[in-house]
């Protein structure tokens, strides 16, 4: 028997109230299919406009939904939920919820109102649907249902799920005393749910307005999504303008004032009423107490941003940025980390900004774990000497017999997808280098994934750029492998490429 989403939910949850970081129900889409977070289609529409956008026909589905919902109501025939479920595999719920609450709204003259809130909830409690559970959840969103306990309990446990959070906040902001629930969402939700709702909790009490400061910003999305949303419901100037801050609020504005520069997904710190203020009101907090790489990697990421001749006051920023930069402790700090293996990401980040030399440290690290480091290989293969014997490394520690797995259309790889994407990341830096790697393009070239194919073809028609040399000059061993595999390429692009390789044509990266 297929459990109920709500059943699914409730049992993940268990006694600590909170999904598990990779609790999903989305089903496992086929590795020529995109894959998305939960919640993630639904994000992306409402703050991007982009997939999953609403379908044609959307006003006669609207229609259709609040006739089947009135129908069944009327009969209780089961067959009125079957055509409902249909359309919901046709249209989102995100683009039907709002019309169709209208439509009710309007001509709700002829409708059991009772027996609607009853159809509502018992759907989705019971569905396995998740578009009939968001479309039943926005219904409980019509009524004050403050004294129903047992459907706001059941609406909460389904907002803790990022593909629902939306839909469950939503219909509580319409409830008495629904900050409470969206509260109490928000403190256990995780990435977009997350997101939705903080963006729709109103720091109506102390409590609240502390939490959204100290903990509302991060998420498992982007920061930047909340970062201006906290700055504002937190009142994050007055917690600066304090003399001291104590070491957790100092991490939380730390956080939001990274997420209010990132400007890349929304509005943030030119939107922010106090931004000159709590800039430079936050730089001289981290002179007194910022001690650790993260918080030198917050101030580095300050310093770029006002690097900007359009900002008026970049100059004071950039000043009290270098105050704390000029500190001689940071580059033993980087050292230290890199050899204890502390903090690689922030050290490495911040050497590249401040121009301390790590390049052995990194090679000897990139060389003890390949698989892990291998995101910071950019570098090291400026080095011939390093290059030539990184690329020796892993023809040896990628399993190249078992990566190629027969032609195919994939997006990303079905099995060993860490060392799939370590051979993505490597393939592009061999083009400085003909000769070498030669097992490495061959695993590209038959792999499953098509972008490995097209690095893999990149990498080959970079070498003979280079070496001013048609591939059949270059690499005869190449030359055979790309005519087998050009009969059986399903991409037509990768198959034009590799034709006009064979065929000793120059093949540029925007052709």
């Amino acid at each position: 028997m297929i459990m109920s989403i709500y059943e699914s939910i409730k049992a993940a949850a268990k006694e600590n109230e909170k999904l598990p970081a990779d609790f999903s129900l989305n089903e496992k889409v086929a590795p020529n299919e995109m894959a998305f977070a939960p919640g993630a289609m639904d994000g992306i529409w409402i703050y991007h406009g982009g997939i999953g956008g609403a379908s044609d026909g959307l006003d006669d589905a609207v229609a259709n939904v609040v006739s089947l919902i009135e129908q069944y109501l009327d009969t209780d025939d089961e067959r009125c939920l079957d055509k409902l479920e249909a359309i919901l595999t046709e249209h989102r719920a995100l683009h039907i919820v709002d019309p169709m609450l209208n439509s009710i709204r309007e001509n709700h003259e002829n409708i059991d109102l009772q027996k609607l809130i009853e159809f509502a909830f018992e759907t989705a409690k019971t569905s396995d649907s998740i578009e009939m559970v968001k479309i039943c959840i926005s219904l409980l969103g019509l009524f004050d249902l403050e004294k129903h306990e047992s459907i706001r309990t059941v609406v909460a446990v389904l907002g803790l799920y990022d593909e629902l959070t939306l839909f469950s906040v939503v219909a509580a902001t319409k409830w008495t005393d629904g900050t409470g629930l969206v509260f109490w969402i928000a403190q256990r939700a995780s990435g977009w749910g997350k997101i939705h709702a903080v963006e729709r909790l109103e720091p109506e009490t102390d409590t609240i307005r502390d939490w959204i400061l100290r903990e509302g910003c991060s998420n498992g999305v982007m920061d930047a999504y909340l970062g201006l949303i906290c700055a504002n419901k937190g009142d994050l100037i007055t917690a600066l303008r304090q003399e001291h801050l104590d070491s957790d609020l100092f991490e939380s504005v730390s956080i939001i004032i990274d997420a209010l520069i990132d400007e890349g997904p929304v509005p943030g710190i030119s939107e922010y009423e106090h931004a000159q203020e709590a800039l430079e009101l936050y730089l001289r907090h981290a002179k007194e107490q910022a001690t650790t790489l993260s918080h030198l990697w917050y101030v580095l990421n300050i310093q770029l941003w006002a690097d900007d001749d359009e900002i008026e006051y970049s100059a004071k920023v950039l000043d009290l940025c270098n105050e704390i930069l000029n500190a001689t402790e940071w580059n033993k700090k980087i050292i230290s980390a890199l050899e204890e293996r502390s903090d690689v990401f922030h050290a490495v980040n911040a050497a590249s900004r401040m121009d301390v030399d790590i390049l052995d440290m990194l090679y000897a690290i990139v060389k003890q774990e390949p698989l892990e480091y291998y995101f910071y290989l950019g570098g090291l293969f400026k080095k011939p000497e390093m290059a030539v014997e990184l690329i020796a490394l892993y023809e040896k520690v990628l399993p190249l017999d078992k990566m190629p797995q027969g032609m195919g259309d994939f997006f990303f790889a079905d099995t060993l997808r860490k060392e799939h994407s370590c051979l993505d990341y490597v393939l592009p830096l061999i083009a400085d280098y003909p000769m070498h790697g030669i097992e490495l393009i061959k695993t590209g070239l038959n792999s499953p994934v098509v972008r490995s194919r097209n690095m893999a073809c990149r990498a080959i028609s970079d070498w003979t750029k280079v070496l001013k040399k048609p591939i059949s000059d270059i690499s005869p061993e190449l030359l055979v492998e790309l005519q087998r595999i050009i009969e059986i390429e399903v991409n037509d692009d990768t198959k034009e490429t590799m034709r006009r390789l064979v065929a000793g044509e120059v093949v540029d990266e925007d052709d």
